[in-house]
């Protein structure tokens, strides 16, 4: 099976601690480990880092391979510029099957967040791996059961069980449900018909090239024209040429939302898997208890509760007094404090920097 993953987000949600130049997937913020290089230790010994691949952009190339010199050159799969993920998804799979790994298991996974119990994945992986073997024609979505009641995320509604393979069992798919109410979360994380989406799912290259030419001809075309001159010596002239031509738009909207319910599955997964995806995410990870501070560097919280606390200047005191359920972030060149309840604003903010003549802070 191939294993794609895809590193070319800012991660924006995390600024200012991730920048354009060095987003949060690459910064070494759990044990002295970035979560990229915390998946592909786990990865590479399972599946050779010859059936590795990530999709980054120009501006993250060099520095991943930099960090990872054992991953193959060709296996760096570079967008000339950001498309969003409805081109890059099909960039990568037109790469694979002009490799000749069309009819191959891939399995789609993202860098940015954290598998507690990698041998429960590998178990989920392989079972994802063995039913698209035998159905190539599907592709099979794999949720995480919940553990607690998270309103930051996406969901997965499953169907009755059509099947178990190594001990996993297969499930169709209802519904997608993103970032539900309080309530909603509440009434689901115990019973037994909801799971965590993690984003993660396997099929195969042609499978998902054929929902591209079924669902929006305009880009698959495009993604045709890159294909021919893959491998060839016009690659990079035809490449500059078409992508940054394609439409700007996620790949749920060209693919997944398009897709036939009956070409849907769901493997119910429990791997420990957890998406620190904003800032006040990554202190509910970190915590002990949700009262808890979490700080990192100098900084003295006096009768203040429940926040992130991170000073990255080490020649400053960060301080707060009473502040309860605040991220307060200190680098060298940029200050945030936000109320916990304000930090989806985070990008809309940054989308304005470029207006304002603040793109240097991105």
């Amino acid at each position: 099976m191939k294993i794609v993953f895809f590193a070319g987000g800012p991660g924006t949600r995390f600024w200012p601690i991730s920048r354009k130049s060095m987003p949060k997937q690459l910064i070494p913020m759990f044990d002295g480990k970035s979560t990229m290089k915390m998946h592909l230790d786990n990865m590479f010994p399972k599946y050779g880092w010859n059936n590795i691949f990530i999709t980054t952009t120009e501006t993250l190339a060099t520095r991943i391979k930099q960090e990872f010199p054992e991953l193959p050159l060709m296996n760096l799969i570079t967008e000339p510029e950001r498309r969003d993920l409805g081109p890059a998804v099909g960039l990568t799979m037109m790469k694979l099957s002009r490799m000749g790994a069309g009819k191959e298991p891939v399995a789609i996974l993202w860098t940015d967040n954290f598998i507690g119990k990698p041998d429960n994945f590998f178990q989920s992986m392989m079972a994802g791996e063995r039913f698209i073997l035998q159905d190539p024609d599907k592709i099979i979505f794999i949720g995480e059961k919940p553990q607690f009641p998270n309103e930051n995320l996406g969901w997965i509604e499953i169907g009755d069980k059509i099947d178990t393979i190594e001990g996993q069992s297969i499930h169709g798919r209802q519904e997608f449900v993103y970032r539900p109410k309080k309530e909603l979360a509440e009434a689901w994380v115990n019973d037994g018909k909801h799971l965590w989406n993690t984003g993660y799912f396997i099929t195969t290259p042609d499978f998902i090239l054929g929902e591209y030419e079924r669902q929006n001809k305009g880009m698959y075309e495009q993604l045709v024209e890159i294909g021919k001159a893959m491998h060839t010596g016009k690659e990079n002239e035809v490449m500059q040429k078409i992508y940054p031509q394609m439409e700007s738009i996620s790949f749920d909207n060209v693919v997944l939302e398009g897709l036939s319910p009956k070409h849907t599955l769901v493997l119910a997964g429990d791997f420990g898997w957890s998406d620190p995806g904003t800032l006040y995410a990554l202190k509910q990870f970190l915590q002990k208890d949700p009262q808890d501070n979490v700080t990192k560097g100098n900084v003295y919280p006096y009768k203040s509760e429940d926040c992130l606390l991170y000073n990255y200047n080490n020649d400053q005191l960060l301080s707060t007094i009473g502040l309860e359920g605040f991220v307060v972030v200190n680098t060298k060149d940029a200050i945030l404090v936000t109320h916990k309840d304000n930090i989806r604003l985070i990008g809309d903010m940054l989308k304005e920097f470029d207006a304002s003549g603040l793109d240097r802070y991105l």
